[in-house]
């Protein structure tokens, strides 16, 4: 990657958020925009250019999963940061997502964003 990763962050706490952007820079990203609703958030992700999201799974009490269908349709990877329970039913949906647990400590994020916007490499081992 050849510039700082672009990073969507959908969260509806003002703090949790400005404490994901933190992280972001912390980690030589840069969080290119914030959302705190579903539909703002829908729309920045059909038209957005993210190299990846994090996305809280209950935003102001509706589910997050519009979003995380129109990312994975466009190709974008997402993770989950989220206080929410049903851990079984995001794996069931979202096999791939990573899922940080709140509070997320800043190494969790980073490690699980690394994953994200590192592409799987292009040849196996022999």
């Amino acid at each position: 990657m050849k510039h700082p990763p672009q990073i969507l962050i959908v969260e509806d706490e003002i703090l949790i958020a400005m404490d994901l952007e933190d992280m972001v820079a912390e980690m030589g990203g840069t969080a290119i925009a914030s959302a705190h609703t579903i539909q703002s958030a829908m729309k920045l992700a059909e038209t957005i250019e993210a190299d990846a999201a994090i996305l809280d799974v209950d935003v102001a009490g509706q589910l997050v999963f519009p979003v995380a269908d129109i990312l994975a349709a466009r190709g974008i990877p997402f993770l989950f940061n989220t206080g929410h329970s049903a851990e079984d039913a995001l794996r069931a949906r979202y096999a791939s997502a990573p899922i940080c647990r709140k509070p997320t400590l800043p190494r969790q994020l980073k490690k699980a964003l690394q994953a994200l916007l590192t592409p799987p490499s292009l040849s196996a081992p022999a």
